[in-house]
């Protein structure tokens, strides 16, 4: 799985374009906040939430994640946590760091 990953992150690396409220491909645009740190088990990430409920995140980074519960009426917006070992860290953290 992390292969797969790091394969995707490596093929979409050039068109990906990180900016202080979104993160966009030229033709998805994908409205984001960040984090910085913040994990339990003090890994370093910048965690990137989605603004708002559309799957624009998830279409841009394949390992976008979303907890929502219809049955519940639980909705949340999605997320992606990049590590240190991803090639997007430097410059998500350049990003994150502007917030």
């Amino acid at each position: 799985m992390y292969v797969r990953i790091l394969c995707d992150y490596i093929n979409m690396k050039n068109t990906i374009k990180f900016n202080k409220h979104n993160i966009t491909n030229g033709n998805i645009k994908a409205r984001v906040f960040y984090s910085i740190g913040g994990r339990t088990d003090g890994r370093n990430c910048v965690t990137v939430y989605a603004k708002d409920l559309t799957s624009n995140l998830k279409a841009l980074l394949n390992n976008c994640v979303n907890n929502t519960e219809f049955e519940t009426d639980y909705f949340e917006t999605s997320k992606v946590e990049i590590f240190e070992t991803s090639p997007f860290y430097s410059e998500a953290l350049k990003v994150a760091g502007l917030n």
